[in-house]
Protein backbone atom coordinates (compact mmCIF):
# COMPACT_ATOMS: atom_id res chain seq x y z
CA UNK A 1 0.00 0.00 0.00
CA UNK A 2 1.28 3.49 -1.06
CA UNK A 3 2.28 5.67 1.54
CA UNK A 4 -0.21 8.34 2.01
CA UNK A 5 1.97 11.15 3.55
CA UNK A 6 4.81 10.45 1.14
CA UNK A 7 1.95 10.54 -2.04
CA UNK A 8 0.55 14.20 -0.22
CA UNK A 9 3.97 15.04 -0.60
CA UNK A 10 4.35 14.35 -4.23
CA UNK A 11 1.59 15.92 -5.33
CA UNK A 12 2.53 19.46 -3.47
CA UNK A 13 5.73 19.63 -5.09
CA UNK A 14 4.29 18.93 -8.39
CA UNK A 15 2.27 22.01 -7.59
CA UNK A 16 4.95 23.91 -6.49
CA UNK A 17 7.11 22.81 -9.62
CA UNK A 18 4.41 23.74 -11.62
CA UNK A 19 4.07 27.51 -10.02
CA UNK A 20 7.60 28.02 -10.16
CA UNK A 21 7.71 27.36 -13.64
CA UNK A 22 9.37 24.05 -13.86
CA UNK A 23 7.70 21.61 -15.85
CA UNK A 24 9.55 18.58 -16.26
CA UNK A 25 10.03 18.30 -12.42
CA UNK A 26 6.24 18.86 -12.08
CA UNK A 27 5.34 16.25 -14.63
CA UNK A 28 7.81 13.93 -13.36
CA UNK A 29 5.76 14.06 -9.55
CA UNK A 30 2.77 13.85 -11.26
CA UNK A 31 3.89 10.95 -13.19
CA UNK A 32 5.22 9.67 -9.60
CA UNK A 33 1.98 10.15 -7.83
CA UNK A 34 0.55 8.06 -10.69
CA UNK A 35 3.24 4.96 -10.19
CA UNK A 36 2.31 4.76 -6.47
CA UNK A 37 -1.39 4.53 -6.96
CA UNK A 38 -1.86 3.54 -10.51
CA UNK A 39 -5.87 3.13 -9.85
CA UNK A 40 -6.43 6.96 -8.03
CA UNK A 41 -8.29 8.79 -10.68
CA UNK A 42 -7.40 11.98 -9.04
CA UNK A 43 -3.67 11.61 -9.78
CA UNK A 44 -4.76 11.39 -13.00
CA UNK A 45 -7.33 14.26 -13.36
CA UNK A 46 -4.77 16.76 -12.17
CA UNK A 47 -2.22 15.85 -14.07
CA UNK A 48 -4.39 16.25 -16.66
CA UNK A 49 -5.00 19.38 -15.45
CA UNK A 50 -1.40 20.47 -15.12
CA UNK A 51 -0.87 19.75 -18.69
CA UNK A 52 -3.63 21.83 -20.00
CA UNK A 53 -1.75 24.36 -17.61
CA UNK A 54 1.71 23.45 -19.63
CA UNK A 55 -0.04 24.47 -22.85
CA UNK A 56 -0.02 20.92 -23.84
CA UNK A 57 -3.63 20.16 -24.48
CA UNK A 58 -3.33 17.11 -26.50
CA UNK A 59 -1.63 15.40 -24.40
CA UNK A 60 -4.07 16.39 -21.69
CA UNK A 61 -6.47 14.67 -23.66
CA UNK A 62 -4.64 11.45 -24.23
CA UNK A 63 -4.70 10.87 -20.39
CA UNK A 64 -8.69 12.20 -19.75
CA UNK A 65 -9.15 9.39 -22.73
CA UNK A 66 -7.38 7.02 -20.77
CA UNK A 67 -9.62 7.74 -18.09
CA UNK A 68 -12.68 7.79 -20.10
CA UNK A 69 -12.00 4.24 -21.10
CA UNK A 70 -12.18 2.95 -17.94
CA UNK A 71 -15.44 4.99 -17.15
CA UNK A 72 -17.15 6.33 -19.69
CA UNK A 73 -19.13 8.73 -17.41
CA UNK A 74 -16.82 10.08 -15.04
CA UNK A 75 -18.26 13.92 -15.37
CA UNK A 76 -14.96 15.67 -14.38
CA UNK A 77 -12.91 14.06 -17.12
CA UNK A 78 -16.18 15.07 -19.52
CA UNK A 79 -15.96 18.34 -18.09
CA UNK A 80 -12.32 18.81 -18.63
CA UNK A 81 -12.23 17.22 -22.34
CA UNK A 82 -15.35 19.55 -23.20
CA UNK A 83 -12.87 22.86 -21.59
CA UNK A 84 -10.40 21.32 -24.16
CA UNK A 85 -11.96 20.68 -26.95
CA UNK A 86 -13.90 24.46 -26.72
CA UNK A 87 -10.08 25.71 -26.94
CA UNK A 88 -9.44 23.43 -30.44
CA UNK A 89 -12.43 25.17 -31.76
CA UNK A 90 -14.02 21.59 -31.61
CA UNK A 91 -17.15 23.00 -30.60
CA UNK A 92 -20.25 20.44 -32.00
CA UNK A 93 -17.70 17.36 -29.79
CA UNK A 94 -17.76 20.06 -27.08
CA UNK A 95 -21.66 20.36 -26.83
CA UNK A 96 -21.87 16.58 -27.46
CA UNK A 97 -19.72 16.18 -24.27
CA UNK A 98 -21.94 18.77 -22.10
CA UNK A 99 -24.81 16.41 -23.51
CA UNK A 100 -24.20 13.43 -22.07
CA UNK A 101 -22.79 14.85 -18.56
CA UNK A 102 -26.40 16.13 -18.57
CA UNK A 103 -27.98 12.72 -19.32
CA UNK A 104 -26.03 11.34 -16.65
CA UNK A 105 -27.06 14.39 -13.74
CA UNK A 106 -29.82 16.92 -15.68
CA UNK A 107 -29.25 18.75 -11.89
CA UNK A 108 -25.47 19.22 -13.00
CA UNK A 109 -26.03 22.90 -12.79
CA UNK A 110 -22.27 24.16 -14.10
CA UNK A 111 -22.81 21.81 -16.64
CA UNK A 112 -26.18 24.02 -17.99
CA UNK A 113 -24.20 27.03 -17.68
CA UNK A 114 -21.15 25.86 -19.47
CA UNK A 115 -23.33 24.27 -22.15
CA UNK A 116 -25.22 27.91 -22.72
CA UNK A 117 -21.94 29.94 -22.32
CA UNK A 118 -20.72 28.00 -25.67
CA UNK A 119 -24.10 28.68 -27.27
CA UNK A 120 -23.83 32.23 -26.83
CA UNK A 121 -19.90 32.38 -27.93
CA UNK A 122 -20.97 31.39 -31.50
CA UNK A 123 -24.02 33.78 -31.38
CA UNK A 124 -26.69 31.27 -30.67
CA UNK A 125 -28.46 32.87 -28.21
CA UNK A 126 -31.75 31.07 -28.75
CA UNK A 127 -29.98 28.13 -27.47
CA UNK A 128 -28.26 28.97 -24.74
CA UNK A 129 -31.23 30.70 -23.17
CA UNK A 130 -33.09 27.28 -24.28
CA UNK A 131 -30.19 25.71 -21.87
CA UNK A 132 -30.49 27.93 -19.19
CA UNK A 133 -34.25 27.36 -18.90
CA UNK A 134 -33.49 23.25 -19.13
CA UNK A 135 -31.48 23.64 -15.93
CA UNK A 136 -34.02 26.13 -14.27
CA UNK A 137 -36.44 23.08 -14.69
CA UNK A 138 -33.97 21.22 -12.16
CA UNK A 139 -32.76 23.97 -10.10
CA UNK A 140 -35.54 27.08 -10.44
CA UNK A 141 -34.57 29.00 -7.41
CA UNK A 142 -30.58 28.96 -8.47
CA UNK A 143 -29.00 32.55 -8.55
CA UNK A 144 -26.10 31.91 -10.82
CA UNK A 145 -28.70 30.62 -13.60
CA UNK A 146 -30.71 33.49 -13.51
CA UNK A 147 -27.83 35.68 -13.60
CA UNK A 148 -26.24 33.18 -16.65
CA UNK A 149 -29.75 34.00 -18.40
CA UNK A 150 -29.08 37.83 -17.92
CA UNK A 151 -25.81 37.64 -19.41
CA UNK A 152 -27.46 35.92 -22.51
CA UNK A 153 -30.45 38.81 -22.69
CA UNK A 154 -27.68 41.55 -22.47
CA UNK A 155 -25.46 40.12 -25.33
CA UNK A 156 -28.59 39.75 -27.39
CA UNK A 157 -29.20 43.03 -26.82
CA UNK A 158 -32.78 42.37 -24.69
CA UNK A 159 -31.68 44.25 -22.21
CA UNK A 160 -35.37 44.59 -20.63
CA UNK A 161 -35.52 40.54 -20.38
CA UNK A 162 -32.24 40.91 -18.71
CA UNK A 163 -32.55 43.41 -16.50
CA UNK A 164 -35.92 41.33 -15.20
CA UNK A 165 -33.41 38.07 -15.08
CA UNK A 166 -30.88 39.70 -13.04
CA UNK A 167 -33.36 41.01 -10.39
CA UNK A 168 -35.01 37.20 -10.06
CA UNK A 169 -31.17 36.42 -9.42
CA UNK A 170 -30.68 39.06 -6.96
CA UNK A 171 -34.30 38.07 -5.06
CA UNK A 172 -32.65 34.67 -4.41
CA UNK A 173 -29.35 36.59 -3.37
CA UNK A 174 -29.43 40.05 -2.70
CA UNK A 175 -25.83 40.81 -2.04
CA UNK A 176 -24.01 38.72 -4.38
CA UNK A 177 -20.96 40.56 -6.06
CA UNK A 178 -21.35 39.05 -9.74
CA UNK A 179 -25.55 39.60 -10.14
CA UNK A 180 -24.56 43.15 -8.73
CA UNK A 181 -21.98 43.53 -11.21
CA UNK A 182 -24.30 42.17 -14.05
CA UNK A 183 -27.37 44.58 -13.18
CA UNK A 184 -24.77 47.43 -12.84
CA UNK A 185 -23.76 46.63 -17.00
CA UNK A 186 -27.81 46.25 -17.87
CA UNK A 187 -28.72 49.41 -16.53
CA UNK A 188 -25.49 51.06 -18.21
CA UNK A 189 -26.58 49.69 -21.15
CA UNK A 190 -29.84 51.09 -20.53
CA UNK A 191 -28.39 54.30 -20.11
CA UNK A 192 -29.91 54.28 -16.73
CA UNK A 193 -26.51 55.99 -15.36
CA UNK A 194 -27.69 56.71 -12.36
CA UNK A 195 -28.90 53.88 -10.86
CA UNK A 196 -25.97 51.87 -12.74
CA UNK A 197 -23.52 54.05 -10.69
CA UNK A 198 -25.85 53.16 -7.51
CA UNK A 199 -25.50 49.48 -8.43
CA UNK A 200 -21.60 49.45 -8.77
CA UNK A 201 -21.68 50.99 -5.86
CA UNK A 202 -23.26 48.24 -3.89
CA UNK A 203 -20.96 46.23 -5.48
CA UNK A 204 -18.05 47.84 -4.74
CA UNK A 205 -19.12 47.29 -1.14
CA UNK A 206 -19.12 43.43 -1.84
CA UNK A 207 -15.63 43.36 -3.71
CA UNK A 208 -14.12 46.76 -2.76
CA UNK A 209 -10.66 45.82 -4.77
CA UNK A 210 -12.16 44.68 -8.33
CA UNK A 211 -11.01 46.94 -10.97
CA UNK A 212 -13.52 46.06 -13.73
CA UNK A 213 -15.73 46.96 -11.65
CA UNK A 214 -13.87 50.39 -10.83
CA UNK A 215 -13.11 51.23 -14.64
CA UNK A 216 -17.15 50.55 -15.31
CA UNK A 217 -18.18 52.90 -12.69
CA UNK A 218 -15.84 55.25 -14.14
CA UNK A 219 -17.49 55.16 -17.42
CA UNK A 220 -20.99 55.24 -15.97
CA UNK A 221 -19.72 58.49 -14.06
CA UNK A 222 -18.64 60.25 -17.43
CA UNK A 223 -21.98 59.42 -18.96
CA UNK A 224 -23.71 61.00 -15.60
CA UNK A 225 -21.47 64.09 -16.29
CA UNK A 226 -19.44 63.56 -13.42
CA UNK A 227 -15.96 63.47 -15.10
CA UNK A 228 -14.04 64.67 -11.66
CA UNK A 229 -15.37 61.30 -9.55
CA UNK A 230 -14.73 59.11 -12.59
CA UNK A 231 -11.47 60.49 -12.67
CA UNK A 232 -10.99 59.38 -9.10
CA UNK A 233 -12.19 55.78 -9.90
CA UNK A 234 -9.85 55.51 -12.97
CA UNK A 235 -6.94 56.78 -10.66
CA UNK A 236 -7.78 54.19 -8.01
CA UNK A 237 -7.26 51.75 -11.08
CA UNK A 238 -3.80 53.17 -12.10
CA UNK A 239 -2.41 52.62 -8.28
CA UNK A 240 -1.85 48.71 -9.43
CA UNK A 241 -2.90 48.61 -13.46
CA UNK A 242 -0.78 51.27 -15.63
CA UNK A 243 -1.13 48.86 -18.48
CA UNK A 244 -5.09 48.74 -18.51
CA UNK A 245 -5.95 50.58 -21.96
CA UNK A 246 -9.37 51.27 -20.11
CA UNK A 247 -7.89 53.07 -17.54
CA UNK A 248 -5.78 55.25 -19.83
CA UNK A 249 -8.72 56.04 -22.21
CA UNK A 250 -11.71 56.35 -19.23
CA UNK A 251 -8.72 59.10 -17.42
CA UNK A 252 -8.10 60.85 -21.68
CA UNK A 253 -11.81 61.14 -21.40
CA UNK A 254 -12.42 62.79 -17.93
CA UNK A 255 -9.23 65.17 -18.49
CA UNK A 256 -10.98 66.30 -21.37
CA UNK A 257 -14.24 66.90 -20.06
CA UNK A 258 -12.94 68.73 -17.26
CA UNK A 259 -11.04 70.95 -19.75
CA UNK A 260 -7.61 69.52 -19.56
CA UNK A 261 -7.37 68.82 -23.24
CA UNK A 262 -3.39 67.88 -24.27
CA UNK A 263 -3.48 66.13 -21.29
CA UNK A 264 -6.78 63.95 -21.67
CA UNK A 265 -5.82 63.47 -25.46
CA UNK A 266 -2.09 62.30 -23.93
CA UNK A 267 -4.11 59.79 -22.40
CA UNK A 268 -5.89 58.57 -25.27
CA UNK A 269 -2.98 57.95 -27.25
CA UNK A 270 -1.03 55.93 -24.20
CA UNK A 271 -4.58 53.83 -24.73
CA UNK A 272 -4.08 53.14 -28.34
CA UNK A 273 -0.32 52.98 -28.24
CA UNK A 274 -1.37 49.51 -25.07
CA UNK A 275 -3.80 48.52 -27.84
CA UNK A 276 -0.92 48.77 -30.80
CA UNK A 277 -3.33 51.13 -32.83
CA UNK A 278 -0.14 53.14 -33.43
CA UNK A 279 -1.75 55.50 -35.93
CA UNK A 280 -4.27 56.19 -33.97
CA UNK A 281 -1.76 56.80 -31.52
CA UNK A 282 0.09 59.54 -33.06
CA UNK A 283 -2.62 61.39 -34.20
CA UNK A 284 -4.13 61.53 -30.61
CA UNK A 285 -0.41 63.33 -29.44
CA UNK A 286 -0.43 65.28 -32.30
CA UNK A 287 -3.25 66.91 -31.53
CA UNK A 288 -2.43 67.08 -28.05
CA UNK A 289 0.42 69.07 -29.37
CA UNK A 290 -1.39 71.17 -31.52
CA UNK A 291 -3.64 71.95 -28.33
CA UNK A 292 -0.60 72.67 -26.39
CA UNK A 293 2.90 73.18 -28.09
CA UNK A 294 4.55 73.14 -24.78
CA UNK A 295 3.08 70.12 -23.11
CA UNK A 296 6.28 67.90 -22.71
CA UNK A 297 4.23 64.74 -22.14
CA UNK A 298 2.84 65.09 -24.90
CA UNK A 299 6.21 65.25 -27.31
CA UNK A 300 7.63 62.27 -24.82
CA UNK A 301 4.54 60.22 -25.84
CA UNK A 302 5.42 60.98 -29.26
CA UNK A 303 8.88 59.98 -28.84
CA UNK A 304 8.33 56.76 -27.36
CA UNK A 305 5.39 55.62 -30.31
CA UNK A 306 7.94 56.68 -32.68
CA UNK A 307 10.63 54.57 -31.11
CA UNK A 308 8.46 51.66 -30.91
CA UNK A 309 7.95 51.62 -35.14
CA UNK A 310 11.89 51.74 -35.10
CA UNK A 311 11.87 55.68 -36.19
CA UNK A 312 14.74 56.39 -34.04
CA UNK A 313 16.43 59.51 -35.27
CA UNK A 314 12.64 61.50 -34.75
CA UNK A 315 12.17 59.69 -31.44
CA UNK A 316 15.36 61.24 -30.21
CA UNK A 317 14.22 64.61 -31.23
CA UNK A 318 11.10 64.33 -29.99
CA UNK A 319 13.13 63.44 -26.43
CA UNK A 320 15.26 66.51 -26.89
CA UNK A 321 12.27 68.60 -27.74
CA UNK A 322 10.62 67.48 -24.42
CA UNK A 323 13.18 68.14 -22.16
CA UNK A 324 13.82 71.26 -23.36
CA UNK A 325 10.00 72.01 -21.66
CA UNK A 326 11.00 70.25 -19.09
CA UNK A 327 14.27 69.82 -17.91
CA UNK A 328 13.41 67.53 -15.10
CA UNK A 329 11.12 64.65 -17.20
CA UNK A 330 12.74 62.01 -15.57
CA UNK A 331 11.70 59.01 -17.89
CA UNK A 332 12.43 61.04 -21.07
CA UNK A 333 16.30 61.57 -19.97
CA UNK A 334 15.82 57.83 -19.50
CA UNK A 335 14.41 56.77 -22.47
CA UNK A 336 16.71 59.10 -24.43
CA UNK A 337 20.01 57.51 -22.84
CA UNK A 338 18.62 54.08 -23.83
CA UNK A 339 17.81 55.14 -26.97
CA UNK A 340 21.28 56.49 -27.35
CA UNK A 341 22.72 54.00 -26.63
CA UNK A 342 20.92 50.83 -27.90
CA UNK A 343 19.87 52.21 -31.63
CA UNK A 344 21.97 55.46 -32.26
CA UNK A 345 25.14 54.14 -31.53
CA UNK A 346 25.80 57.55 -29.27
CA UNK A 347 26.98 55.41 -26.23
CA UNK A 348 28.44 58.40 -24.32
CA UNK A 349 25.69 60.44 -24.81
CA UNK A 350 23.27 58.01 -23.65
CA UNK A 351 25.43 57.57 -20.35
CA UNK A 352 25.56 61.10 -20.00
CA UNK A 353 21.66 61.67 -19.85
CA UNK A 354 21.64 58.64 -18.15
CA UNK A 355 23.91 59.93 -15.20
CA UNK A 356 21.24 63.43 -15.35
CA UNK A 357 17.98 60.73 -14.63
CA UNK A 358 19.88 59.78 -11.35
CA UNK A 359 20.31 63.28 -10.66
CA UNK A 360 16.58 63.38 -10.08
CA UNK A 361 15.84 59.80 -9.46
CA UNK A 362 18.93 57.94 -7.68
CA UNK A 363 16.76 55.10 -7.19
CA UNK A 364 16.84 54.61 -10.35
CA UNK A 365 20.75 53.58 -10.69
CA UNK A 366 19.24 49.74 -9.50
CA UNK A 367 16.94 49.82 -12.51
CA UNK A 368 19.71 50.40 -14.53
CA UNK A 369 21.04 47.07 -16.31
CA UNK A 370 24.22 45.83 -14.34
CA UNK A 371 26.37 46.30 -17.33
CA UNK A 372 25.87 50.58 -17.64
CA UNK A 373 26.13 50.31 -13.55
CA UNK A 374 29.32 51.43 -13.84
CA UNK A 375 30.08 53.07 -16.90
CA UNK A 376 26.78 55.58 -15.96
CA UNK A 377 28.71 56.13 -12.94
CA UNK A 378 32.22 57.54 -14.28
CA UNK A 379 29.67 59.58 -16.95
CA UNK A 380 29.40 63.34 -16.75
CA UNK A 381 26.55 65.15 -16.48
CA UNK A 382 24.98 67.32 -19.52
CA UNK A 383 24.16 71.05 -18.73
Amino acid sequence: MADNARISRMKQKAWSMLDANRPEEAIASFKECIELEPDNVNHKIEYAVALYKLQKPDESLVVLDEILQKDPNYILALNNKARILIDKKQHKEALALYTQILNIDPKHIRTWIKAAQLMSSLGRYDKADACIQDGLKAAPEDPELWRERAIIARNDNRLEDALKHIEQSLSFKATDFDSLREKANILAALKKFKQAIETYTLALHQNKDDAEVKVSLGFALLADNQPKPALDAFEAVMKNDKNNAKVWEGRGLAFIALGEQARGLVNRGTAAMIEKRYEDAASFFDEAIQANPNFAEAWSNKGVLLEREGQFEQAAEAYRHALSLDRSAVICMHNLGMLYINHLNRRQEGLSWLKNTLKYDPQRWFKLPSELRSAVDAASYID
